[in-house]
């Protein structure tokens, strides 16, 4: 091998140390928190081992479907590829009598039910229950203890 080729391979096998280790230290380097298959991090982000989905709490507050949409669409948090939460990926964070919301404690809120991206007609969309794991449409309107959370796939 000439010295030109050895030096190739070595700012190569530089290059991908150095991705490697930024990518890295963007989760691993910033986990502030564990609750068995959730890993919390400094920038807000609870991800889920087990499901491999990433969640972000809003604004803890009584908040309508519109409001929690325009959080989620104007989240960058590590990046982008935030949406609302199908039921379905909702139902995995509930565990009765985990934390003080049926969830982990991770996942810091004080509402009971949070909404999700589902919905019918002009005015219904689909929330989920932490109070008892059901779900139910609700008038987009409506803020009756209902919360925002944001989901992507990591």
């Amino acid at each position: 091998m000439n010295r030109s080729n050895f030096f190739s391979i070595i700012i190569a096998v530089i290059a991908i140390l150095l991705v490697a280790s930024f990518s890295d230290a963007a989760g691993k380097a910033e986990i502030i928190d564990r609750d068995g298959q959730y890993v919390s991090y400094k920038n807000g982000i609870v991800y889920d081992e087990k499901t491999n989905l990433e969640w972000i709490v809003g604004p803890d507050k009584n908040t309508t479907w519109y409001e929690a949409k325009k959080w989620v669409e104007n989240l960058n948090v590590a990046g982008d590829g935030w949406r609302m939460p199908t039921i379905k990926e909702l139902r995995t964070l509930y565990k009765k009598e985990a934390g003080p919301r049926n969830m982990t404690p991770l996942l810091k809120t004080k509402g009971w039910w949070v909404w999700s991206g589902e919905t019918e007609g002009s005015s219904s969309a689909r929330a989920f229950s932490f109070i008892n794991g059901y779900n139910a449409w609700g008038n987009r309107d409506y803020s009756w203890n209902g919360r925002g959370l944001a989901v992507r796939s990591r």
